[in-house]
């Protein structure tokens, strides 16, 4: 029985990630037919369903996400055993690609690994915590930094920074001039949230369930400019994790206590790939700077 070939993997990890036979062509710097004939092969060797075919469009089938995640991981792989061989001394070539929840909470740690890497190529994606984790699942992340309360077994994990749940609002928000919240503060208060993507918000609405606490989301957003925005303009109150969000000339934030909810932040990534250079020294960076990590607000 003909085996997979690193050719064929290469080309369906390519159409996986840009969609399009052209696009998949010149991130490899082959031809269209060529793309075309590899994948055609693979698809030809697979018992499942490899792509979804929507006139020029193509999408990866349901039942082969885990499949291309295999391959996302082979690939890493081979590439650390091409790094490992033309660059012995240092991390003078490759790429790694991270996530994060809280852009805020990450910087000290990525300024760090840019200044100590510097011919790294980094790339970066914003986003949710339980968005960014299966983005690291798929193989679509190296390394990302999520929020959550207890780590996943899934990963290898490196606890960075521990923060309680804050809320902010509109300057001048009569809610907020205490200086602090209760989450029975909130029962029925217009609400700003994360979509149920977000880890802060998964916490604060179990502790709101347990409390017969009723939160009223008027809004819900992906993103935290947009968060952001809509507190400020008074639509509602919102949630981040302490040191994400400060208060400025346009919102004030608070901490939330009575409970006092706190929520970790960790570094995370594949098992597999942990002793890959770049992520092995991304994480000896993000271990030596983790307590320059913006945030805690004092306990009262």
């Amino acid at each position: 029985m003909p085996s997979v070939t690193l050719a064929q993997m290469k080309a369906v990890e390519a159409l996986a990630r840009t969609g399009k036979f052209s696009r998949a062509a010149e991130d490899l710097g082959i031809s269209q037919p060529s793309v075309s004939t590899q994948v055609q092969s693979f698809e030809e060797l697979c018992r499942t369903r490899v792509f979804i075919r929507d006139g020029h469009n193509i999408s990866v089938a349901p039942s082969a996400v885990s499949l291309i995640a295999k391959i996302r991981v082979t690939l890493k792989c081979l590439n650390e055993v091409d790094r490992a061989i033309t660059d012995t001394t240092s991390l003078n070539t490759g790429t790694i690609s991270i996530g994060f929840s809280a852009h805020r909470l990450i910087m000290p740690v990525l300024t760090a690994f840019v200044r100590q890497f510097p011919s790294l190529r980094l790339t970066t994606r914003g986003g949710p915590s339980l968005e960014l984790a299966d983005a690291v699942l798929r193989g679509e992340l190296d390394v990302a930094t999520i929020s959550q309360v207890t780590p996943d077994s899934r990963f290898s994990s490196l606890r960075l920074h521990e923060s309680r749940v804050a809320i902010y609002g509109r300057k001048g928000d009569p809610m907020l001039e205490k200086g602090r919240l209760t989450l029975a503060d909130l029962d029925g208060h217009d609400m700003v949230l994360w979509n149920k993507s977000s880890g802060t918000r998964m916490l604060l609405e179990d502790a709101a369930s347990k409390q017969g606490v009723k939160l009223k989301p008027v809004l819900e957003v992906a993103t935290l400019d947009v968060a952001y925005a809509a507190a400020a303009a008074g639509i509602g109150l919102a949630i981040s994790i302490e040191g994400e969000v400060r208060s400025d000339d346009h919102i004030d934030v608070v901490p939330l206590v009575e409970p006092e909810l706190a929520i970790g932040h960790y570094l995370v990534t594949l098992p597999e790939c942990r002793d890959h250079a770049a992520i092995a020294a991304f994480f000896e960076v993000a271990r030596e700077h983790a307590l320059e990590m913006d945030g805690e607000l004092p306990f009262n």
